[in-house]
């Protein structure tokens, strides 16, 4: 009995342990259990997410190492994915600056502009952005975007330096004098030992015509930064304007030991130490301008000049002729030639620089100043002074038609005798061409209404100053 209850028990054990092998190892027992879709969604997304972060953390790398090529090639790639707008706005961003410093600025706002739409939509930080529009507007020479842009950056942050100094220099680029003035006022106030924008106040300042307000703060940019070339040039001329030559020279020296190879440093000094006849000092400093550079017409012309004042004539024509090779223009530089020449006693080189000069005086300002002073007695009823002054230049210039007009003009206006009027209206039809056929034509007319007074006037006294 015992023996037959334990075979049962035995045999009840053994089909269990089957049961519980066959579900184990039959996949299909399990093909009706739910599905958690939630998960593998969010697996998905993550996994979406974690490609974008590492793409664009590649992306910045190759910035960082300046292939930016790549970097727009691999944004533009990204942009086909579907994408959030907080990821769209990164790699517009990223695309910005890629384009910007390859210089496309065109093309560099516009992504920075779609950047800038999707952030918005994202309540995301805009500063960024704006400053980097700011950037390629101005760039692009687009002043009041530019300024716009850094204002909405300062806006938010009003302690943005850097962003206040790009404002201040795109109001300075647009000659916005005022403004500029206004934004360098509170980065001096921010800090006082910068002394690019205490010269770039200043600057602004002489533009606004504040001279007495520039002249200081040109100092103080001049201590802050002796070493300024152009500072110092800027302000010892302002020193020599109002009569403080020796302040001018001392700023002049002291940048001199910093710029020692600045031409323009040794030109100014020279000039300096010409005005107070320091004439020694004054060429050791114009020879040193031309050991750095300068090899200007004019500098060899005031070495020829220290020469010739100084009785070295022979020494003289070497510069002076260096100067006229440079600019045979230049009446002083012909006279003294021909004062050296003369001094020399080469008397036919002394005539002929001599006569280029008188050619220099009577081709340049001197016969338009008798020109028109001739004009301004015609016009007072002045005819012996206008006919004084016509004469002269006719001297001076014959070869200069228009004053045989004026002359026939005055005569024909207000003397009787019309014979003298008719002789010089010949002679400007003889002389003048084509480009004067206004005046021509006047001349021909006047000269066909006046046949029969001249024709009445020939038995009269050859009196042509018989007044009307």
């Amino acid at each position: 009995m015992n023996h037959q209850y334990l075979l049962l028990l035995l045999a009840c054990v053994w089909i269990g342990c089957a049961t519980v092998q066959s579900n184990d190892g039959n996949p299909s027992s399990t093909s009706d259990a739910p599905v958690d879709s939630s998960r593998e969604d969010a697996q998905t997304v993550s996994s979406t997410a974690g490609s974008a972060r590492h793409s664009i953390s590649a992306l910045r790398s190759a910035y960082l190492h300046g292939d930016y090529e790549r970097v727009i090639r691999g944004v533009r790639e990204r942009l086909r994915d579907s994408l959030s707008q907080s990821t769209t706005s990164t790699l517009y961003t990223l695309l910005g600056q890629a384009q910007q410093a390859r210089r496309q600025h065109e093309h560099a706002l516009k992504s920075l502009q779609a950047a800038r739409a999707n952030a918005f939509e994202t309540d995301r930080s805009l500063v960024h952005l704006d400053r980097a529009l700011g950037e390629s507007y101005a760039a692009l020479r687009r002043w009041s975007l530019a300024a716009s842009a850094f204002h909405r950056v300062l806006e938010t942050d009003s302690t943005d330096w850097a962003t206040r100094q790009a404002l201040a220099e795109v109001y300075r680029r647009a000659r916005r004098w005022k403004d500029a003035k206004q934004q360098y006022e509170r980065l001096v106030r921010r800090d006082s030992t910068n002394g690019q924008w205490w010269a770039r106040l200043a600057n602004c300042e002489i533009e606004l015509g504040q001279v007495g307000r520039a002249i200081p703060h040109f100092a103080q940019a001049h201590r802050l930064q002796p070493q300024s070339a152009d500072v110092a040039l800027t302000l010892s001329r302002f020193y020599q304007s109002t009569f403080r030559t020796e302040k001018a020279q001392r700023v002049v020296d002291t940048t001199l030991s910093y710029r020692a190879g600045d031409s323009r440093l040794w030109r100014r000094r020279a000039d300096l130490a010409f005005k107070q006849e320091q004439l020694g000092r004054s060429r050791r400093a114009y020879r040193r301008a031309l050991a750095t550079g300068d090899s200007s017409a004019t500098l060899y012309r005031r070495i020829g000049l220290i020469d010739v004042k100084n009785q070295q004539y022979q020494r003289a024509l070497s510069s002076l002729r260096r100067s006229y090779q440079r600019d045979s223009t230049h009446t002083r530089t012909a006279l003294y030639l021909g004062i050296s020449y003369l001094r020399v006693d080469s008397l036919q080189q002394a005539s002929a620089y001599l006569q280029r000069t008188i050619d220099l005086e009577t081709q340049g300002p001197i016969t338009e100043a008798l020109m028109q002073k001739g004009n301004l007695h015609n016009q007072r009823g002045n005819m012996t002074a206008a006919i004084q002054a016509y004469q002269t230049a006719r001297r001076l210039r014959p070869s200069r038609t228009d004053v045989y007009f004026h002359l026939a003009h005055v005569y024909d206006e207000y003397y009787r005798d019309k014979t003298t009027a008719a002789r010089y209206y010949r002679r400007f039809l003889r002389a003048s061409d084509s480009t004067q056929q206004q005046l021509r034509s006047y001349a021909q007319n006047r000269l066909t209404s006046l046949r029969g007074a001249l024709h009445m006037q020939e038995g009269l006294p050859s009196d042509s100053m018989l007044r009307k």
